[in-house]
């Protein structure tokens, strides 16, 4: 852990000082969801982010239905709708075979949203500033300020002028990715063992046909996703083995296209639009979301694949609990870790299944094959990935027997 004390912090009279109740470090979805619900709360609150909105982000722009209620409490009302297109679902392309990945709840069936992160960052961020909270951009969290293990604070760099400013804080929080300073600071990171992929991401233009859902095409080692966006845009993600030094993104990215014919002709008369960008691994591995004067939010808390499409949701269902468990004071830390496994467990457990069928493709074929003849099975196991039904209903025996069973 990078530390220095607060008081020798308060000596160093070359430093700007700044004291606020909480100091999120990353202006994504989780961090200014978690700031707009601090703030509201009545709680001092400092956004700090390292580039400025709105900027690009390596992200499969695709979210399960249920942000619309986590939206709904942080009263962004219909504005980040502008940012995002309904879309009914995801269909699944595997070992010849498809099926229709859709959501329902007990209300009925549900969309899921194809959202350009650029602007729905840039609305978020924007709301948590009309709610009270202070968004410094372009600014960097460099280390951590401590009085023995317990975090209060982080030393903040100016990243035009590269200056730096103490922050003094009741809780410091990482929202910053899965490249989280903070997870790093506090010794919380761990190896990303299994699965281990590159993930590769552009936009092209629209594609007839392809506007009203998302498809999911698995080749051998690998997948990619497509999935419509604002503006008559489509978001071409993709996640590939690691590879070898000396294999450009580019050539991969063509390499993957040409490798699924069905995307290929999908694709054919599409144009990109932008560069392709890149993330390595995908995943993020913690031993611990929350510890004394520190807690971490969405992918900076732990992320497996974006297979399933949960990043956006998880982003903003972890924000909550941060924000209840800090509002509610008392022992956040393990208020939040609490609420975490409550909001998590299952839903992660159903992820890491689908990651075993990804790594057994005979496996996944077959899960293909029942689910395309069994829509009541592709349905329950969609909308429990989609957090419209509890994960729970997707992992039971007879759940799991009605996608296998001959």
């Amino acid at each position: 852990m990078a530390i220095a004390t607060l008081d020798a912090a308060r000596r160093d009279r070359g430093r700007a000082m700044t004291s606020v109740d909480v100091l999120i470090a990353g202006a994504g979805p989780a961090g200014s969801a978690l700031a707009a619900a601090l703030a509201r709360g009545g709680a001092s609150v400092l956004l700090v982010e390292s580039a400025v909105h709105p900027r690009p982000k390596t992200c499969a722009e695709y979210a399960s239905p249920r942000i619309v209620e986590e939206l709904a409490r942080l009263d962004v009302a219909d504005a980040w709708m502008g940012a995002a297109v309904p879309l009914r679902g995801m269909n699944l392309y595997a070992g010849g075979r498809s099926t229709q990945i859709r959501y329902a709840d007990g209300k009925g069936p549900r969309d899921a949203w194809g959202v350009d992160r650029r602007s729905f960052d840039a609305r978020l961020a924007e709301h948590a500033v009309r709610t009270g909270a202070v968004l410094r951009e372009r600014a960097r969290l460099v280390s951590l300020i401590c009085e023995g293990r317990t975090v209060r604070g982080a030393t903040l760099r100016d990243q035009a002028t590269g200056r730096d400013e103490i922050v003094s804080a009741a809780w410091t929080v990482g929202a910053d990715g899965t490249r989280s300073n903070v997870s790093r600071l506090v010794g919380v990171d761990r190896p990303v063992r299994f699965p281990r992929r590159l993930g590769l991401v552009a936009h092209y233009s629209g594609v007839a046909g392809l506007t009203d859902h998302g498809e999911m095409h698995v080749g051998r080692g690998y997948y990619l996703g497509l999935a419509p966006t604002p503006g008559g845009e489509l978001n071409v993600g993709m996640a590939l083995s690691m590879g070898t030094p000396g294999q450009t993104a580019n050539a991969r990215f063509d390499a993957a296209i040409a490798g699924l014919p069905a995307v290929a002709r999908r694709l054919a008369h599409s144009e990109r639009l932008t560069s392709i960008r890149g993330a390595a691994p995908i995943g993020h591995r913690v031993s611990s979301a929350a510890g004394p004067g520190w807690l971490l939010v969405g992918d900076a808390a732990g992320f497996v694949d974006p297979f399933t499409g949960e990043g956006i949701h998880r982003a903003l269902r972890s924000a909550r609990a941060a924000a209840d468990a800090i509002l509610a004071g008392g022992d956040v830390a393990a208020a939040y870790r609490a609420q975490r496994r409550r909001a998590f467990a299952a839903k992660t457990a159903l992820s890491w299944l689908v990651q075993g069928f990804l790594a057994a493709p005979p496996l996944l074929d077959r899960a293909v094959a029942r689910l395309s003849s069994r829509p009541r099975a592709a349905l329950r196991l969609g909308s429990a990935l989609g957090d419209c039904r509890p994960a729970t209903d997707a992992l039971s025996p007879a759940a799991l027997l009605e996608v296998f069973a001959p």
